[in-house]
């Protein structure tokens, strides 16, 4: 077994040996507490050593116990989820290769990290590829922005392609290159006619993406959508409208887009707030683009800011989603034989 560690965000509070509490957070913590039954005076030691420095064999040679009693306190952490063997969190990655040496890291990262493609509004791209290109990335990360053919081509696709598979299938071959690659969709305002599109695009090619989006007096980072293993954009926008209390009035908005009746301001994202969204979707982009997991995945950080009230909303798969679930005369598979030997004989 490799050697694991407590996630770093763990603080230890021992009350004795045999009772320890994990917390986790500042101004409203979590807290788990863990008690040896036994009486053995161990627990303290072994959650102390649980560093990524030592093995379990090695631990349990420092606490003179069977290596059996250390295997299983680290199987209790693992189900309860609080143990790591690499860093899961942008933070962690920097204090993990560059604390050590207090310098910048020089070598290649043993996997790296996936081309980005920033696409959307201009004004928040720009920001995003500055953030990006000015981090520790710009050496080994290829990130670009994406032209507004493309953009032109995703409202095609929202209003008339996704009613007609073999249309689809023809027009969207310029989003091919961007299989598996990491898509930043930065907008400035909520247009579910392309978050639509580009929702069916990523899941026909396999894109990974982050949605961030300003909508009124909120900024929204995420979900961190990857395809088949997430809530997708069509599951997001489901539980939104089973929350809503006016959904027709979000279905006329709709409407609307299609028809071309919306228009607005030609002016300029307002810097303050393009900033704040520009700033915390790179971070969720260097999140996972550092060590695959981000704080977005299956949730979406949502900022409040007349009252700048921040919440984490869970997005969960929506069963039946026209867009990621498998609908069962299409992606069925016979489970008792194959209809194809009959035809054949």
């Amino acid at each position: 077994m490799a050697n694991v560690r407590l996630k770093r965000h763990y603080s230890l509070i021992a009350h004795s040996p045999d009772t320890i509490e994990l917390r986790y957070g500042v101004w409203r913590p979590d807290a788990i507490t863990l008690t040896d039954e036994t009486g053995s005076g161990h627990l303290l030691g072994i959650l102390g050593r649980l560093n990524g420095r030592f093995s379990s064999e090695e631990i349990a040679g420092m606490e003179g116990i069977p290596q059996s009693e250390v295997d299983a306190v680290i199987a209790q952490l693992s189900e309860r989820k609080l143990i790591e063997e690499q860093s899961t969190h942008v933070l962690d990655y920097f204090l993990d290769h560059i604390s050590p040496t207090l310098s910048v890291h020089e070598g290649k990262l043993a996997q790296p990290p996936v081309p980005v493609v920033l696409f959307g509004d201009a004004a928040v791209c720009k920001q995003i590829e500055r953030i990006l290109k000015s981090s520790s990335l710009q050496s080994q990360c290829d990130v670009q922005v994406a032209n507004d053919v493309l953009r032109s081509l995703l409202l095609k696709c929202g209003a008339s392609w996704l009613s007609d598979r073999l249309v689809f299938e023809q027009n969207v071959q310029p989003f091919a290159k961007w299989a598996g690659q990491l898509t930043v969709v930065g907008m400035t305002t909520v247009n579910p006619l392309e978050m639509h599109a580009f929702n069916r695009i990523s899941l026909h090619f396999r894109i990974p993406w982050i949605h961030a989006v300003v909508d009124g007096p909120f900024l929204h980072i995420g979900p961190t959508i990857i395809p088949f293993r997430s809530a997708c954009y069509e599951c997001l926008e489901a539980r939104i409208l089973s929350n809503m209390r006016d959904a027709a009035g979000y279905q006329r908005y709709k409407l609307a887009l299609a028809e071309g009746r919306i228009t607005g301001p030609d002016m300029p994202l307002d810097t303050v707030l393009g900033a704040m969204l520009a700033s915390l979707t790179a971070f969720e982009a260097l999140n996972y683009l550092l060590t695959g997991a981000a704080f977005t995945v299956g949730k979406m950080l949502s900022i409040y800011l007349p009252s700048m009230e921040f919440t984490f909303n869970e997005v969960l798969r929506l069963p039946g989603c026209d867009a990621c679930s498998p609908a069962p005369e299409r992606d069925g598979k016979e489970l008792y034989f194959d209809i194809r030997t009959m035809l054949d004989d």
